[in-house]
């Protein structure tokens, strides 16, 4: 991913698209006509490219409070730096309206609480196609633009024209004033960087005609202009961004080598298909409907949702929430198998976060409040809390997000707490990976379902742990070293296998390991915590990995049942824990390639 924010070469491609826009439409002054703000806007803003936000009084960029990648963190104001927290994307939703999508979390500029009023917070939040989290972009006769909220009709600004670093991102009636004024710098596009990824002639696409890069690679899907064809059969040159939307034969490349991006088309039509036949086979054991197998699945489920925007994902998941009352199993439970589903719950409250929806999460706060009462850190069989590797996925999400919901920072503390004193037990420093528990502390069998869901685990941490958590650094940490160390045990066909380091023992693909490990190294791809060269060739091996374990009907195999240990899988062997991990690597794959 290119770092140039400020290159030569993007500013030029930057000026000759406003000076396009400029030659076309006429000069003008004051504000334009409705029809000639629709027209401009389809020519300045490049849905396939990244954009840094720039105040014309402040000469800041708006970036994420904290480089937080919570829910509700706030927009803004500091001194312009490399950072993917400080980058937006401008996918297009409807008419001449655009969400405004921070690369680094994934999530939407929204007006809080759908407010309409003058000085309204501006935040991040999950998006979920809502007007609040809809903006035209209305170029001003200096050439920069105002940023109008659909659901307020009030414009984007730096609250009472501060322009020291911190000063919040409000909405206000537009005054015309520098404050209310922005300046979109491309900071890449998708993939629109010359050869060897760095900004060569033609690397950056300019809006209003479709120009390859001389001698590199043109954007994902064709580097096309507003109004202009994508072309099929474009690459992300090494070092470019993947954040383009790709067209169906798009490739992605390192190094020049390149391999085959799945259309969002494609992968959204799987979800679906894959989702459906889960729901219509029910669930593995119906007397424990809330059992943790069922909260993978619906933790899949949910990402599929938060991925899409489709509500059939939401109302699925809701019915099933409901159907459970909204409890854990024997709760309050210490178990944290048993705290798994509370993630599904949050997950669902953090959709429309208000007081008479508390009750979604109850259950959930009463059995971690218990553990966070009385802590057992540790990996003590059966004794202490966290003892096995699969529960850094099933309580900490949990944890964290509840953490967010409370707005009460001891919740992170607790999960720092309990997640250190289990990588400490059970994480092997010359492998780089985690021994299943103590039973196998200095032995040679890593599972890959284990580390799955340590790797995961991460992932559900990182999406709400405040960026200034003491330990935010050392997850991003743990990440890093966990992908490299499962990186050289991936199979030629794309999948892991249930040894992770002896996979001729079960000689099978495992998928509910692979989905695991391929949805944190996606994710960690789509918020620039990996090396894009590296891991985009893994990720997309695996998906195909994945795909080729799903038969015509919907049905997911090669899912190695419950245990606690590697075991074989059969091609038709199907659980609804497996089928989660793959919704969770489609989800974040779809927030690749859409």
């Amino acid at each position: 991913m290119s770092n140039s924010l400020q290159s030569s070469h993007n500013w030029l491609s930057l000026f000759r698209v406003i000076g396009i826009s400029l030659a076309l439409l006429g000069c003008f002054s004051g504000k334009p006509s409705s029809d000639r703000e629709t027209s401009l806007n389809a020519l300045t803003v490049d849905s396939s490219s990244m954009y840094t936000i720039v105040g014309v009084a402040s000469g800041k960029c708006v970036q994420i409070a904290g480089l937080s990648l919570a829910n509700s963190a706030r927009a803004e104001l500091t001194t312009c730096a490399s950072s993917t927290s400080q980058q937006f994307r401008f996918p297009l939703v409807s008419g001449s309206y655009f969400n405004v999508v921070n690369v680094a979390s994934g999530k939407c500029l929204d007006v809080q609480s759908k407010s309409t009023a003058n000085g309204a917070a501006v935040i991040q939040y999950a998006c979920n196609g809502g007007t609040n989290q809809q903006w035209s972009v209305t170029t001003n006769s200096n050439g920069s633009v105002r940023l109008t909220a659909r659901n307020s009709g009030k414009v984007m600004e730096a609250n009472q024209g501060g322009t020291a670093n911190g000063t919040y991102i409000v909405q206000w009636a537009s005054s015309g004033t520098t404050y209310q004024q922005f300046n979109l710098t491309v900071a890449g596009t998708g993939g629109g960087a010359g050869s060897g990824g760095s900004g060569g002639t033609g690397g950056s696409t300019a809006s209003a005609s479709s120009t390859a890069n001389s001698g590199g690679a043109s954007s994902v899907g064709g580097a096309s202009s507003s109004g202009g064809t994508s072309s099929s059969g474009g690459s992300i040159a090494a070092g470019g961004s993947t954040g383009g939307t790709t067209s169906s034969g798009g490739m992605a490349g390192a190094g020049g080598t390149s391999v085959t991006l799945p259309a969002p088309a494609d992968v959204l039509a799987s979800m679906t298909k894959v989702t459906a036949y889960e729901i219509q086979l029910g669930p593995e054991d119906p007397s424990w409907v809330n059992k943790w197998t069922e909260g993978a699945f619906y933790i899949g489920v949910m990402a599929a949702y938060l991925a899409s925007n489709d509500s059939t994902y939401l109302t699925d998941a809701t019915t099933w929430a409901t159907k459970n009352n909204w409890t854990l199993l024997g709760s309050p439970t210490r178990s944290a198998d048993n705290q798994c589903p509370g993630q599904v719950y949050e997950d669902i409250y953090l959709t429309n976060p208000v007081a008479s929806n508390a009750s979604m999460y109850a259950s959930t706060k009463a059995s971690i409040d218990l553990v966070k009462a009385s802590p057992k850190p540790g990996i003590v069989m059966n004794v202490d809390d966290w003892w096995w590797c699969d529960a850094l996925f099933m309580a900490p999400g949990a944890v964290a997000r509840l953490g967010q919901i409370a707005g009460d920072a001891s919740y992170f503390s607790f999960l720092d707490t309990e997640w250190s004193a289990t990588q400490a037990g059970l994480f092997d420093s010359k492998t780089g990976l985690f021994w299943r528990d103590s039973s196998y502390v200095n032995g040679t069998v890593y599972w890959s379902r284990g580390n799955g869901w340590v790797m995961a685990g991460i992932v559900r941490v990182l999406q709400y742990l405040p960026a200034t958590d003491a330990s935010y650094g050392a997850y991003i940490n743990l990440l890093k070293s966990m992908a490299a160390a499962v990186k050289p045990w991936q199979q030629s066909d794309g999948t892991w296998h249930s040894d992770l380091t002896h996979p001729q023992t079960y000689p099978n693909p495992e998928v509910s390991g692979t989905g695991l490990i391929s949805y944190a190294i996606t994710y960690g791809i789509n918020h620039g915590l990996l090396d894009q060269t590296t891991y985009l060739p893994v990720v997309v091996a695996a998906w195909q990995g994945l795909m080729s374990c799903v038969d015509a009907q919907g049905r997911v195999g090669y899912i190695q049942a419950t245990g606690s240990a590697p075991a074989a899988a059969a091609a038709t062997e199907t659980h609804d824990y497996g089928v989660g991990a793959w919704l969770l690597a489609a989800s974040e794959m779809y927030n690749m390639v859409k």
